[in-house]
């Protein structure tokens, strides 16, 4: 049997003449028979090995393309100052790129690092992953499986950095999103349904936890049924804030995320929320954006504050008869109601439970509305038919099993990236965020 190696050649030429100006040698090995599939083809550290090699070899061709012969400045001979290492991060592998210094007798001098040429180190699709990936899962999971990746330990894969990097992001992710053209429709929107909610995230220090809010803003139409029990969003634009700033943020991203929905003056905006007052402070602040604003105290609360109650019962009849009330939009019989029913109830922890139940429904009288008309003309009346935004965004990442203590700070820049790929806008958003971060050039 013929014996058979493989040799990988790396080749710089000149386009017009084809003549070969550098070669190097990137493998040269024998053939042998793969005897068990693991033998096949290449290991995967054997291919980002070969990967390196490659990028080291058109890097040093590239970066000698960025050497003047003239000073940019005063078109005078420049002189060299020596060869720099400088580092550069790969999506998979890290270098050291030979940069080449340079000045001119008018006081201009070169860069010497890949950082001061182009604003950063890190390779765009490093940083795009690092952030993607912080927000979706802890620093330390995003930090092995990017090494995984690598088939090696990085340092530029690190806890820290990656927190860094998602930090990055998230500021100009929500400086994005808070400027007044953000995301501007080709149309205006007729009606807009706004979706206002919140979650709990354990903090650090003395207190327990902080409330983030969410808002979901989407056209009527783009709510498709999927079954009896869930719809679909099919086009949203979903912010959120975890800032103790009285909701100052939140209520400018809300406003942003309105806009990019299609909101102006001519459009009826309908606001569902679970009548905490921070809800209804965020909502009120579209009110000079739009036409006109309907509040609705969203029905799957008043059901669930219903449901956490344990009746008597002999008492449900009546109790049942509160909610019947409240379906129908009769706000005070419930309260009457519900006077009497707390009259009949002798166990005083039902009773404490009523009580908050009835100030419940007086402090959202104003959201409390026929919930049985707009069903039947099918209007929006809660929230539960949608995606649970809550869960998707907060409890996924920074509630349920995780064990992690948050800080404001830290929540609120995963939210901006978690909103940013829940909304679909991500890479409309990173295209915005590359531009920013990345010099060009000339």
């Amino acid at each position: 049997m013929d014996k058979k190696g493989i040799r990988y050649l790396a080749q710089c030429y000149d386009l017009d003449s084809g003549e070969v100006t550098e070669e190097i040698l990137l493998s040269d090995e024998a053939i042998s028979k793969a005897n068990t599939l693991k033998e096949l083809g290449y290991l995967h550290a054997e291919q980002i090995d070969f990967l390196k090699k490659i990028q080291d070899f058109k890097i040093k061709q590239q970066m000698e393309l960025y050497t003047p012969t003239n000073c940019p400045l005063c078109n005078l001979r420049i002189r060299k100052q020596g060869t720099f290492s400088s580092r550069f991060h790969g999506v998979l592998t890290d270098h050291k790129v030979p940069m080449q210094r340079v000045s001119c007798s008018c006081g201009w001098i070169s860069q010497s690092s890949i950082d001061g040429l182009y604003g950063s180190s890190m390779h765009p699709d490093l940083l795009e992953k690092q952030a993607k990936q912080g927000g979706e899962e802890s620093y330390e999971k995003s930090s092995k499986s990017l090494d995984a990746d690598s088939a090696m330990k990085r340092s530029i894969n690190s806890h820290s950095q990656i927190f860094k990097s998602v930090k990055c992001v998230a500021e100009q992710l929500e400086t994005i999103k808070l400027s007044d053209n953000y995301g501007k429709p080709a149309e205006t929107a007729k009606d807009l349904i706004v979706n206002i909610d919140g979650g709990h995230i354990k903090a650090r220090g003395d207190k327990r936890s902080f409330e983030a809010m969410l808002a979901t803003v989407h056209r009527p139409e783009n709510l498709q049924y999927v079954d009896k029990n869930h719809n679909a969003i099919t086009s949203k634009t979903i912010v959120a804030s975890a800032k103790d700033d009285d909701q100052v943020t939140m209520k400018t991203l809300l406003k942003s995320a309105c806009r990019a929905q299609g909101m102006t003056k001519q459009s009826s905006v309908t606001c569902l929320a679970d009548g905490a007052d921070n809800c209804w402070s965020i909502a009120h602040s579209i009110s000079n954006d739009c036409l006109e604003i309907t509040f609705v105290l969203d029905w799957h609360h008043i059901a669930m504050k219903f449901k956490n109650i344990a009746i008597p019962e002999e008492q449900k009849a009546l109790y049942d008869k509160v909610k019947w009330h409240l379906w129908h939009g009769k706000s005070e019989s419930g309260l009457i109601r519900l006077e009497q029913l707390k009259c009949l109830i002798k166990d005083e922890s039902i009773v404490r439970k009523l009580d908050k139940l009835s100030t419940y429904i007086n402090n959202n009288k104003e959201g409390i509305i026929n919930y049985g008309t707009r069903k039947r003309k099918g209007l929006p009346y809660t929230s539960n038919l949608a995606e649970s935004t809550v869960n998707t965004l907060i409890n996924d990442r920074q509630k349920g099993k995780q064990k992690m203590l948050w800080g404001r700070d830290g929540a609120h820049n995963v939210l901006q990236i978690r909103t940013s790929i829940a909304s679909k806008s991500w890479t409309t958003d990173w295209e915005k965020v590359e531009k920013i971060l990345y010099k060009e050039v000339a």
